[in-house]
This record gives C-alpha cells, sequence and structure tokens, in this order.
C-alpha cells in the first residue's frame, strides 16, 4: 500500500494542475465586459489593461467621470459601427472643404446621418493667419436647409491663449446667424511628419502639453459664457501623454480611436471612429462619429 501512495499523490497533483490551467484558460477566453480595466492605482498614476493597447499606464484624475462603454456595447457591420448599448445614439459625419460639393438633400434623405460637425475655419501651421473655410457657409446653410442639426468646430493652431481667444471669437461671429444645437469644438493637434516625429516647420512645436490644455481651456470657456456647448477633440496619446484632463472636466470631449470600439478610461460624449465613411451626397469619404449624447435630438 505504502508503495503506491506516490503515485496517487503525483496523479492528483497533475490533476489539480490540468484543473488550474482549464480555469484560467476558460476565464481567458470569457468576453471582456470593460474595455480599459483598472489593475493597480499609485498615486497620479493608473496602471490599466487597454482593449487595443494592451497593458500601459495612464495619468489617475479624481475630478474626470468614467467611461461606461464596453466592447459588446458597439456593433461593426460594412465598416458601419452601432451603437447596441443601453440609451439612445446619434450618427454623426464631420466635414470640411475638402470634401467638395455636397448635395444636403441628399445626405439627409438616405436616412443614415442624424447630426454634422462642420469645420468653420482654421489656422495656418506656420504663418497662424485665420481663415474660412472655403465650404463653411455653402455647408451649414445646406445642411440646416436640410433639416440636419449641425454642430461647428475650428482647427486651432493656437500658441498663446490670446490666439485661443481669437479663435473663439472668430467662430462665435460667423455662426451668429445660423442655429447651432451641437457642441462648438477645438480641435487641437501637433504636426507630424510622416515617421511621426513633430514637424519642426510647423508653429506648435515648441508647445506643451501645459500649455495646449490652457488653449483649450481658454477657447472653451468664451464658447460656453457665449451660451453654446463646447467640446474639444483628442486621439488617446493626446489625450493621456499631453492633455491634464482635470482642467477639461467642465467640457465635453470628442473622442477619436479608429478601432470597432473605443478604449478610453475616461467619459466622452462623442466617439469618432472612421475617416473613410462613404455618404450619398458627399463625393469624398468622411469622418464619422456617434453621439452618446443628446443636444437636442
Amino acid at each position: 500500500m505504502n508503495a503506491k501512495r506516490p503515485l496517487f499523490v503525483t496523479v492528483t497533483v497533475l490533476l489539480v494542475a490540468v484543473i488550474v490551467a482549464i480555469s484560467a484558460l476558460t476565464l481567458a477566453q470569457e468576453p471582456r465586459t470593460s474595455s480599459v480595466k483598472l489593475i493597480a492605482r499609485n498615486g497620479s498614476t493608473a496602471e490599466v489593461d487597454d482593449l487595443w493597447e494592451g497593458k500601459m499606464s495612464i495619468p489617475y484624475y479624481e475630478n474626470v467621470g468614467l467611461s461606461n462603454y464596453g466592447p459588446d456595447d458597439f456593433s461593426s457591420e460594412n465598416d458601419a459601427v452601432t451603437y447596441v448599448g443601453s440609451g439612445k445614439s446619434y450618427v454623426g459625419i464631420s466635414v470640411n472643404e475638402k470634401k467638395g460639393d455636397i448635395d444636403w438633400q441628399q445626405v439627409a434623405d438616405s436616412g443614415n446621418i442624424d447630426f454634422v460637425m462642420i469645420r468653420v475655419g482654421l489656422r495656418e501651421k506656420i504663418k497662424g493667419r485665420i481663415r474660412i473655410d472655403q465650404k463653411f457657409e455653402d455647408n451649414i446653410k445646406g445642411a440646416t436647409d436640410a433639416g440636419l442639426p449641425v454642430g461647428v468646430y475650428f482647427y486651432s493652431k493656437a500658441v498663446e491663449d490670446a490666439e485661443a481667444k481669437e479663435e473663439a471669437t472668430f467662430v462665435l461671429e460667423k455662426i451668429r446667424d445660423y442655429t447651432v444645437t451641437y457642441p462648438i469644438g477645438i480641435f487641437w493637434e501637433y504636426d507630424l511628419k510622416e515617421d511621426g516625429s513633430q514637424d519642426e516647420t510647423s508653429r506648435t512645436v515648441q508647445r506643451n502639453g501645459d500649455q495646449v490644455t490652457g488653449y483649450i481651456d481658454t477657447f472653451c470657456k468664451i464658447i460656453s459664457v457665449a451660451g453654446f456647448t463646447p467640446c474639444y477633440f483628442a486621439e488617446k496619446g493626446m489625450a493621456y501623454n499631453r492633455l491634464d484632463l482635470s482642467r477639461l472636466s467642465g467640457y465635453d470631449l470628442w473622442y477619436g480611436e479608429y478601432r470597432p470600439s473605443p478604449s478610453f478610461y475616461y467619459d466622452f460624449k462623442i466617439w469618432q471612429y472612421t475617416k473613410e465613411g462613404r455618404v450619398p451626397g458627399i463625393p469624398e469619404p468622411v469622418t464619422v462619429s456617434i453621439s452618446l449624447k443628446s443636444y437636442g435630438n
């Protein structure tokens, strides 16, 4: 009897090991309910497991709301993403002069578009001059005449607070004769070269994240005081690595990530998911967003 006990113990240990391995594999294969899982917090830093990026360190903010959206809240079919979670959502497109002449009635009649974000203007990346988008008037008149709710945005290259104020004032002047129910956004990005490094010829190259946060805050404050809803656009790297989201917590985030579902730890109100959307009446591909907040629909 004693000679057989080691064999029994060995078999038992192996059986336990197999059960543990199978359980671990089963857990690993379970569908994720969260796009970004918090692993640990260390002071002002959080370690998270991102659905698309894997494990990463991000800034931790006490006063910034968290995202409640998981991968099961979105469904993809034929390159179009639909929100299937609880609550309503609205599909929107962003347009500028590069999209050509748009048949806005055809866009509205397609039944696929709930709102439009129209570029008002931009600041030049080298000389810094503000100019109006050459199709702004045509687009905002055409969209509103077709019954589509509109928001607007400005492509900023501000390098001081006074310029951000100038941009906000410019936008408010240009939209004063129109009904704007969706947000007024500021779109501030670094100019990058093909290798991903910053373009040294751009006026923005010397600006750090704290300064850029200030420009966005200045722009959004002026828009808010004027009675409109401000928002700011940011992709994951910009939001985590450059901006101080705690200073922008009072404004809606228009988040950009070109994936089947968004994976961002903090709250956002609009998600831009592709630059390759095809819409009847528009000759060029357009960016498509899903608003997860009702702005008067």
